[in-house]
C-alpha cells in the first residue's frame, strides 16, 4: 500500500464505525471529513490512524509499513464537561439507551474486516461495487456541499465539493480557489 493511500485506512475505518453503530443501536452518525463522527451535529466519535513508512528507493513512492488504528465512542456517557456539553454527545444521550461496548466493538471489527477487504480489493484492481472514495462521500454530509471553515493555510471558509482521488477533501473557497484539505480542522460555517 502507497503511502498516499493511509488516508483511505481512516476513511474505511470511518465507515465501519458508522456501520457499528447503525447496526447495535439503530442511530445514523454523519461523518465529517476525515475522522469525526457525529450524531445530531455533536461529536459521538473519532478515528486515529498513525502510520510507519517502510525505506524505498529515491525514485519509488514510499510504501506504508504499517498501521495502528485507534477509534473512540461515546457509548453511555450521561453528561459531559461544560465546556464539551454543547459538542460532543454519546449513543446514550441521543436513545436514552444503555448500550453494551462489547457489542459496538465486536460489530466494529466485523465491519472494519468487511471495509479492509473492500479496500485491498479495490486497491488490486478487483473491486466490484462502488469504491471506498464514492462510499465516503455517499455516508458523509461534510464531503458535498457543506459550509465550511478549515484552519489550515491561515484558515478559510468555502462550500465543500467532494473528494479528489487521493480522498482529501475539496472547498471551493470563498476567494474564488479550489483549496485541497490536507488535515482535519473542518468545522460548520
Amino acid at each position: 500500500m502507497a503511502l498516499l493511500d493511509a488516508l483511505w485506512l481512516s476513511l474505511a475505518t470511518g465507515l465501519a464505525v458508522q456501520a457499528a453503530i447503525a447496526s447495535v443501536t439503530g442511530l445514523t452518525t454523519d461523518i465529517r471529513w476525515p475522522n469525526d463522527l457525529l450524531l445530531g451535529g455533536r461529536k459521538c466519535g473519532g478515528v486515529l490512524v498513525e502510520t510507519s513508512v517502510a525505506a524505498s528507493p529515491s525514485n519509488a513512492p514510499a510504501t506504508l509499513r504499517y498501521a495502528v488504528i485507534g477509534v473512540g465512542v461515546n457509548v453511555n456517557h450521561e453528561s459531559f464537561p461544560v465546556e464539551l456539553a454543547d459538542i460532543a454527545t454519546s449513543l446514550r444521550r441521543e436513545s436514552g439507551k444503555l448500550w453494551a461496548r462489547e457489542d459496538v466493538l465486536v460489530e466494529f471489527l466485523r465491519a472494519l474486516q468487511r471495509e479492509v477487504e473492500l479496500l485491498e480489493a479495490e486497491l488490486r484492481g478487483r473491486a466490484t461495487g462502488p469504491g471506498l472514495l464514492e462510499r465516503f462521500a455517499a455516508a458523509s454530509s461534510w464531503v458535498r456541499g457543506k459550509q465550511v471553515r478549515v484552519e489550515e493555510s491561515g484558515g478559510y471558509t468555502g462550500v465543500t465539493d467532494g473528494l479528489d482521488a487521493r480522498g482529501f477533501l475539496r472547498v471551493a473557497g470563498d476567494d474564488g480557489a479550489l483549496h485541497t484539505v490536507l488535515s482535519g480542522g473542518v468545522r460548520a460555517h
